[in-house]
């Protein structure tokens, strides 16, 4: 499993309703939500906790930090736990994180293959009201995830504690984008040579061989690409942070050339997908300029907007002129045209607030319609619009074997690219590794290309609807892999609604036809009038 606090760097963005919010949102999804809880709060209600929560940050004014602890407890694909369980290792990591007896408010999240928890944890004590902030929070983490994964018999994985933080960051980076970052990229291609550099001369010729140039930036140095994008030093490497610089090779000596003009044959970083097993240059290339032309609309869009809206203001302010102008020259007395001005400028103040407003409207809007898309949310768009390639590049990103329960085909089934089979279905959403999720029948189904995967905790009508989408796509010779209890229940499925299905593996078909023998049996004795005590099925394979 995987456990990470997610950190909030302005206090300005930490907003506890807002991140309950988002958490809470199903996002059109029929299965998204599994379980909201509320902790150590007077009501288990979610709307009265969080008034709560509220009140109780609210009632300390000295704290300047984060008031909010968001942290995100992922488990493996495939790999589920029930509710008392999760519950439990809720309560561990808060209280290993110095959290208990603190408000809290937890949400499973079910709509992604690989189960996880987000917990909302309120800093402020409900009685002390101090705050209190963990320190070298990771290696505590990181201790009870490798705990835990002993204890419940989960998937072992690479914690924080086994990689420096560079290396973290820079896989953090990739992992979310897809796309090579110039930190991941330096760490590749040059930071041997630049370890080695003897002088800045040196330095900078390795740097300039890279289309690289370091500058000096606040009090550190940075790393500039030729595209203009940049990156800490220290990031990369604790070497090259500019004490260990200036201690290693002396007072800091300016490069002479850009790294622009000295290399025009140099290495390049340029951004490009990290994809192995498929050519994505087109779809990129394609992407760049679909982001291009987006930004491109943006900002003419917004500058129509602005214009707009500063013409409607100007008018705005003549007509009032004009009002004062009218009321100036009429004979009346002083406190009638006292009321008169009063009047008048209350409706100015009213058109400039709808003015704004609508300007606030239409610029949110264009924002929405022309918003920057990252390569992979490009890629799931492109594939919910029936895009086969761009679908065959995220199920390229799948690392590793399924583990869960799964129906899947005899043979070895190539669906990576072709999505016909839920074109007529509601498609809800397309993960970052290829995953369809769609509705059919009663059912939420979810695809990988290869399988459909089966959540624990289905039930029969949604078990039937799922084979009838496999018979559908893989023909009725069938392979059923996850728990026992599982694969016995599909067998009883298809046996109740009479469906024409095998399965590959011998001892679940034997099963299958047993329990179909006796179907027929009790059929045919309850067609001839006579009652007996149906038999008990066999509950193991």
């Amino acid at each position: 499993m995987i456990a990470k606090i997610i950190p909030i760097k302005s206090v300005r963005k930490s907003n506890y309703s807002a991140l309950i919010q988002y958490l809470t949102d199903p996002q059109d999804k029929s299965e998204r939500i599994n379980q909201i809880k509320v902790s150590n709060c007077y009501s288990d209600d979610l709307m009265a906790g969080l008034l709560e929560i509220q009140n109780t940050q609210e009632m300390n004014t000295r704290a300047k930090s984060d008031k909010t602890c968001h942290l995100v407890l992922s488990f493996p694909e495939g790999e589920r736990l029930t509710f008392a369980d999760l519950n439990a290792i809720e309560v561990r990591f808060c209280d290993a994180l110095g959290f208990s007896g603190h408000q809290r408010i937890s949400v499973v999240h079910i709509d992604t293959n690989n189960l996880h928890m987000h917990i909302a944890i309120n800093k402020i004590h409900p009685r002390n009201l101090t705050i209190h902030n963990t320190y070298y929070d990771y290696k505590k983490v990181a201790k009870l995830c490798e705990q835990i994964e002993q204890e419940y018999g989960l998937t072992t994985v690479n914690h924080e504690t086994l990689k420096d933080q560079a290396s973290r960051v820079a896989q953090e980076i990739e992992t979310r984008t897809g796309v090579e970052s110039l930190l991941g990229w330096i760490r590749r291609e040059c930071l041997d040579e630049l370890k080695q550099s003897d002088n800045w001369q040196d330095l900078h010729q390795v740097l300039a061989k890279h289309g690289l140039e370091i500058k000096e930036r606040g009090n550190g140095f940075v790393l500039v690409a030729n595209n203009g994008v940049a990156v800490k030093a220290s990031s990369v490497d604790r070497s090259l942070s500019k004490g260990n610089l200036t201690q290693r090779l002396g007072a800091f000596i300016p490069s002479e050339h850009s790294a622009k003009s000295s290399q025009q044959n140099a290495k390049q970083y340029q951004p490009k997908p990290l994809q192995n097993r498929m050519d994505t240059s087109k779809l990129y290339a394609r992407y760049q300029q679909e982001q291009t032309d987006s930004a491109r609309q943006r900002t003419t869009q917004w500058a129509m907007l602005r214009h707009t809206r500063d013409q409607l203001i100007e008018r705005a302010k003549r007509e009032a002129k004009l009002k004062r102008n009218l009321i100036k020259s009429i004979k009346a007395g002083r406190l009638a045209k006292k009321a008169l001005y009063a009047t008048a400028h209350q409706q100015f103040k009213t058109t400039i607030e709808v003015i704004k407003s609508d300007y606030q409207k239409d610029y949110q809007s264009s924002k929405t319609r022309h918003s920057r898309m990252g390569w992979l949310d490009w890629l799931a768009f492109e594939a919910k619009n029936s895009n086969a390639e761009a679908l065959a590049v995220l199920r390229s990103r799948r690392v590793g074997q399924f583990q869960g329960n799964q129906v899947s085909a005899k043979q070895s089934h190539d669906g990576s690219g072709a999505n016909s089979h839920f074109k007529d279905g509601l498609v809800e959403s397309i993960s970052k590794i290829g995953t369809v999720t769609y509705k059919a029948g009663s059912t939420t189904i979810r695809d990988d290309g290869k399988r459909l995967i089966v959540l624990p905790d289905t039930s029969q009508e949604a078990l039937k609807d799922i084979l009838q989408v496999a018979m559908k796509k893989y023909g009725s010779h069938l392979a059923i892999n996850g728990t026992e209890s599982f694969r016995l229940e599909i067998a009883q499925v298809a046996v109740q609604n009479q469906m024409c299905v095998t399965f590959d593996d011998k001892r679940l078909e034997q099963y299958r036809q047993q329990l179909m023998k006796q179907y027929k049996v009790s059929r045919a004795q309850s067609v001839g009038g006579i009652r007996s005590t149906p038999s008990t099925p066999r509950r193991s394979l």
